[in-house]
Order: structure tokens, then sequence, then C-alpha cells
């Protein structure tokens, strides 16, 4: 049987701040593609984000190679673009099944069958083996009640499969087929872009919970990771291949400082030349993991920060304090890291004006090269949403397939229009400071990375004021 899996493009526009673009391979889908491939299966994978094609382009594409299966990948924001290519899809190929799969269809199998009905199946969780099986059982034409984790149409009645089971080994999946995608498409993270830029996932999952963030339902607060002999193998290949810098994407990539440190080692044995980026907490970071990343290559670090409020990272159940927060920015700054960004969420239910302004001051006294602000958002897998429904500020059936940002619902946020100008003059502020400058340029001329990035990113159109101000287009 021949698939087509689908990342669908992402809708944006020149000056949006929610999502931030990033342009980097999809992973979720080239590991599906990578495991069917393994299994004989005929795959193409089209990236609409990275390849900039029309929807009427992917639709004669896909009519013209006419697949037994069209699979979509798909994050809250690109539901509405799937659904309409899919439902154009299925209108040129009615005998073609249409399965979706990603966060966001895990986080709501039904209310998607129920409103779409080209949608002939939903596979919740991981992809991987329920793909394979539900091809084997359209090949084979039997009933689809035993693949795990599945949802599907049955003479008109929706019916839900075996319960989902989760991959006990990463280890056992192949790396993901890059090769099915164009790594020329790629390189840019958030607006920044970087050189020979692809993503790693090392483990999957994250035992926190968050009150943001929708892993606590997607994930059920499970951590699990690869062998650091499997992550280095495919760090390897990825330098065989050509790829420069590597950004680890792992929800919670420094939950184990002994997984690191062989990581770290490992690379250091195979003398594997790279640059590489992480997102960590503040909580987990560590001087000795820290100093033997950079010696390994670590170049550029995200912290989640937050707050500078105790009351709002308690409301984020983040498990963190503002001291945990400036120790971590110290050590990482001791231990060498050429650039450390900082995220902060402002907008909670009852966060004052004052209190905002804390957190923006706050990120003045931290030693951050950038800090990157976001207004608090909710959706569907997040307890804030459960909040914010139970509570009768969001109406569910209406919004949950766009979320919500919390300061235009909750009458005890601070409002959106505000925050937003909070923001443009905190970065204004952030980027003004006496010696700011001065200080930023003295880095630059004394790190090599540094001086790689800024003249990658020049020549590719793109400032580093237009990333902290979140102006920045596609090309």
């Amino acid at each position: 049987m021949s698939v087509v899996l689908i990342y669908p493009a992402i809708p944006f526009k020149l000056g949006d701040r929610y999502p931030t673009r990033t342009l980097s391979p999809p992973l979720g889908i080239l590991y599906i593609a990578s495991y069917l491939r393994e299994n004989d299966v005929d795959i193409e994978v089209v990236d609409q984000n990275g390849e900039g094609i029309s929807n009427e382009q992917l639709v004669k594409r896909i009519t013209r190679i006419s697949p037994d299966l069209v699979g979509f990948s798909v994050l809250a924001w690109q539901t509405q673009g799937a659904v309409e290519l899919s439902k154009r899809i299925k209108e040129e190929l009615p005998n073609t099944h249409i399965v979706f799969g990603g966060i966001h269809v895990t986080l709501n199998p039904m209310r998607m069958m129920e409103k779409y009905s080209q949608i002939d199946s939903i596979i919740v969780g991981e992809g991987e083996r329920a793909t394979l099986d539900l091809l084997r059982a359209l090949q084979s034409n039997v009933d689809l009640n035993n693949i795990p984790g599945i949802y599907y149409r049955k003479n008109g009645a929706i019916k839900v499969g075996a319960p989902k089971q989760a991959i006990a080994q990463l280890d056992d999946l192949p790396f993901p087929a890059r090769d099915l995608v164009n790594m020329k498409w790629y390189g840019a993270i958030e607006g920044m872009r970087f050189p020979g830029l692809t993503t790693i996932l090392s483990s999957r999952g994250c035992p926190y919970a968050c009150t943001f963030c929708c892993l606590v339902t997607f994930t059920e607060r499970q951590w699990k990771s690869r062998s650091a002999e499997n992550i280095v193998d495919e760090i390897e290949d990825l330098l065989n291949a050509g790829y420069k810098t590597i950004f680890f994407i792992d929800d919670n990539f420094t939950m184990s400082q002994k997984r690191i440190l062989r990581i770290c080692q490992l690379i250091k044995e195979r003398r594997l030349d790279f640059d590489w980026l992480f997102e960590g907490r503040v909580d987990q970071i560590k001087y000795e993991s820290v100093r033997n990343m950079v010696k390994s290559g670590l170049k550029l670090v995200y912290l989640g920060i937050e707050s500078a409020n105790q009351k709002c990272l308690d409301y984020y159940d983040k498990r963190i304090t503002p001291q945990m927060a400036q120790q971590a920015v110290a050590t990482t700054r001791r231990a060498g890291t050429d650039i450390i960004l900082g995220t902060f969420i402002i907008g909670a239910p009852g966060e004052t004006i004052a209190e905002v302004q804390n957190t923006i001051d706050f990120a003045m006294k931290l030693d951050l090269d950038f800090p990157q602000f976001n207004t608090l958002a909710a959706g569907v897998g997040t307890k804030i949403w459960d909040s914010l429904v139970s509570e009768g500020y969001v109406n569910e059936d209406e919004l949950w397939e766009n979320g919500v940002q919390v300061p235009e619902v909750h009458p005890k946020s601070v409002s959106q229009d505000v925050l937003l100008r909070m923001i443009e003059a905190g970065y204004d502020k952030f980027i003004l400071r006496k010696g700011y400058i001065a200080k930023e340029i003295l880095r630059f001329l004394s790190s090599s990375f540094r001086l790689r990035f800024l003249t990658h990113n020049f020549t590719k159109g793109s400032v580093l004021r237009q990333f902290v101000r979140g102006e920045i287009s596609r090309e």
C-alpha cells in the first residue's frame, strides 16, 4: 500500500507573535515514515510548511499519486488548514483512507471525528506502530477494532479500538526519515537562523504538571529516554549527512543528569564537532552538567523562567522560585554557555500590572542575552483550560479547536492590549539599557559561534531586534 504523510502549513502573517515562526523538520511524521519504510511500506512525506507548496499544488500532487492512505499530523494552529486539505483530497479520492494524528487530535479525538466526516480514523498517542497496524488492517480488509489508540468509522458510527499502547523502548525505533524532506528548507527556530540546523528528540514526555502545558494529558506525566549510545549514533549520522547545528527539542531534556553526562562523554570520545542547543528547567541546571555540555559543543540554552512572582509560579505549578532562576542563569553563564535566552509568561489571573512589570524588570536583572515574553494561553488538555471551563469563562464547545489567550477571557487578568504594550516597551528597554549593547558586542567578538550566528542571520535578512519583537518574515 502507498502512503503520503502530510505536515500542513502553519498560518503565519508578518508580525504574528503567536505562534512564533519555526522552520525545522517535522520529527513526528518522520518517525512514523521511517517506521513504515522499515516495514516495506511505500511512503512519501510532504512538509507543506517547509516546501512552501500551496493547497492547490498539494491536492494535485496527492491526486496524481492516488495513495491508499493519507495521514495528517497537526498542532492546534494547523488544524483548519489540515481539515480543508483533507476535505479536498477526499472529494478527489473518495476511496483513500484519511487518518489524523498529533497532539491536538489526541486531545480531541471524538470532537474531530464528529465534526469532520472526511476523517476516516484518528490515532491517539504515539503513532508509529498504530499506523502500521492500520495499514495492515486496511490491506487485509479486517475490522479496525483491535488497533490500539484508534477512533474510526463503521457503518456510519464512530467506534473506538483497543486502548492505546506506549512504546516501551525508544531505541527500537529507527531514526526519523529526514531524507524524505529537503534539509535546505530548514534552519530557523523562533526567528533565529542557524547554519545546517536540524532537531533531535532524545526523550519523550515530562513528569511535571505545569498548568499551562498539555503534556500533562498527552503523555500522562510519563518520561522515557533513549539510551545515550542511541542518541549519539543519530548525532553521528546527522553530522555525516551535513548537518552542523542540532537542537534537542525534548519536553524535559535535563531530567537525568547521569544521562546528560554520558551523552557528553560519548560526543567527546567520538570527537564529534557540532553546535547544539536545548531547553531546560531552571531547577535542573547543574554546573557539572552544563560545563560538560559546553565542552561537547553546547552553544545556546533556553531557560523556562516564566515569572518573577512566586504566586504566579505557584499558579503555573512550576515548582520553582525566582531565586532558582537567578542561580540557573548565573550557573549557565559561569559554565561558558555562549547564548542564554529566558522565556517568560505574563497575564495570569490575579496578576497585577505591577507584578507584570516586576517580571519584565526581573528579566533586566538576569544576565540574559534575550528574553522572550509571552502572554498566557490555554487549550484543551491543560489544567488552566479546565479551570476556565469550570468557572464559565470559556465555552468549550465553541473554542476547543483554537484555545484562548487567557487575558482575553478572564476578568482578573490584565487586558491583552495592555500586556502587549508592556511587552513592546519591555523589549525596547531591554535592548537600550546602558551597557547592554557594549556587553553583547564584546561577547560576540569573543565567541566564534556568536559571530557565525550574527553573520548567518544578517545574510538571511533577519536581525536580532526583529527576533525579540516578533517581526520575522518567512524569507
